[in-house]
This record gives structure tokens, C-alpha cells and sequence, in this order.
């Protein structure tokens, strides 16, 4: 079974998915193209396509796709 994980900490951004979870674009994802200040960042790709837009750090969260495991139930 496959699980979403949104992790808040991760310094390598360049080529992470990230999904925007603020402003006008908010529900949508895209690809970090570019690091352009400390706390910006060029998105482009996914619901973007060629558009290249810029975004504050704040503004997305890193989107990471990890396995989760349940444990069975033994009772």
C-alpha cells in the first residue's frame, strides 16, 4: 500500500516535486527548476507545463511518495 508523505525539513529541492499549498496556484504541483534566492525558487513542469513560475519556500511543500506499512493485526 502507498502513502503520500509531505516532509517540511528537506534542503535538496532542485528536481523535487512539490505541491503549492498557498496563493492563486494553491492545490497544484510542479518541479523546482531553479533555486533563485534563498527563499525562492523557479517551478515549472506538472500542472505548470512550460510556465515558470516563482514561489517562496513557504508557499510549497516538498511531495514525496513512501511505501507505508501496517502491521497485522495478531488477536
Amino acid at each position: 500500500m502507498a502513502g503520500v508523505c509531505f516532509t517540511y525539513n528537506s534542503r535538496q529541492f532542485l528536481g523535487q516535486t512539490i505541491f503549492v499549498k498557498r496563493g492563486p496556484h494553491q492545490g497544484k504541483m510542479g518541479q523546482v527548476v531553479r533555486e533563485l534566492a534563498a527563499d525562492q525558487y523557479e517551478v515549472s513542469l506538472g500542472d505548470f507545463k512550460a510556465q515558470k513560475l516563482i514561489f517562496n519556500r513557504s508557499d510549497f511543500l516538498i511531495h514525496r511518495y513512501r511505501k507505508v506499512r501496517i502491521p497485522v493485526s495478531r488477536g
